[in-house]
């Protein structure tokens, strides 16, 4: 993408981001694989450089899971330290669901526990790294505690999934006023390239869509519940959209009950409840 700057989609479209500069190298988030996080971990040290940080964008096991097999010390906002804690259940869950994509991985994962961040963040970090100046920013919307790194000398920002790209915003965890801003803010940033979370790099002007798509749902939930309708009633009508996005068939009823939570959240969000 520029000079020391890659990106690549690992598993789930998640992107992961490469920064290399004189005193080693920077990772934006790591592959929720065993498997794949190995080889990423030997492919960059070998082609790139050692590895001296992690950013992990937000809490969510596709972004920071890959953590335990990757070195580093990892950066993150304060608040994803306690959000990445997972109950017994919750691990033997995700175990099931590697297994099914990566079973000799999988048996990495016995009793394990997710390797935290030791650097935390509220709203910005500043960092020299050898020949390269790196900011660390607070991006909220997505979830409370996502963070983006910026590079100034290139104009790039990564943004985790605070930008997504051809893929349906997950709404679960969101705050879409907090978005909205967030979004808004990138756009009038010295931004010339955004590698999002997901999908191809896009500059700040292709960022109205998504604006106005998280606009648009919100304004859709208030309408209907300003017509009276309980939480799951507005769920049910707003089915209607799903259709909206490509539909991966494979994941079907993965990707309705994700959205689903998204209409949950912002139903709970606007009636203040959570």
């Amino acid at each position: 993408m520029a000079d020391g700057v890659y990106w690549r989609p690992s598993f789930r479209l998640v992107n992961l981001g490469v920064v290399s500069t004189t005193d080693g190298v920077v990772l934006v988030d790591t592959p929720m694989l065993p498997s794949l996080a190995q080889e990423w971990r030997r492919e960059v040290a070998e082609h790139v450089g050692p590895i001296r940080y992690i950013l992990n964008t937000d809490h969510l096991a596709d972004h920071v899971l890959g953590n335990l097999f990757i070195p580093g010390d990892i950066i993150a906002h304060d608040g994803t330290h306690d959000k990445m804690r997972m109950t017994p259940k919750a691990k033997e869950q995700l175990r099931r669901h590697v297994r099914q994509h990566d079973p000799v991985g999988a048996e990495l994962l016995a009793d394990f526990e997710p390797r935290y961040p030791n650097l935390m963040l509220y709203d910005r970090m500043t960092m020299y790294l050898g020949d390269r100046e790196l900011e660390f920013i607070h991006l909220p919307g997505h979830t409370a505690n996502n963070v983006g790194l910026f590079l100034p000398d290139v104009h790039v920002l990564f943004a985790g999934d605070t930008v997504v790209n051809g893929y349906r915003p997950y709404l679960g965890l969101s705050d879409i006023p907090d978005w909205v801003t967030t979004l808004q803010a990138i756009k009038v940033m010295e931004v010339e390239l955004i590698i999002p979370g997901r999908g191809e790099p896009l500059t700040p002007d292709r960022l109205d869509p998504l604006i106005e798509y998280l606009n648009v749902m919100q304004e859709r939930v208030r309408r209907l519940i300003e017509e009276g309708r309980t939480r799951d009633e507005v769920v049910s009508k707003m089915m209607a959209y799903f259709e909206e996005w490509p539909v991966d068939s494979s994941r079907r009823d993965e990707e309705r009950n994700l959205y689903r939570q998204g209409i949950r959240r912002i139903y709970d969000r606007l009636m203040g409840t959570r």
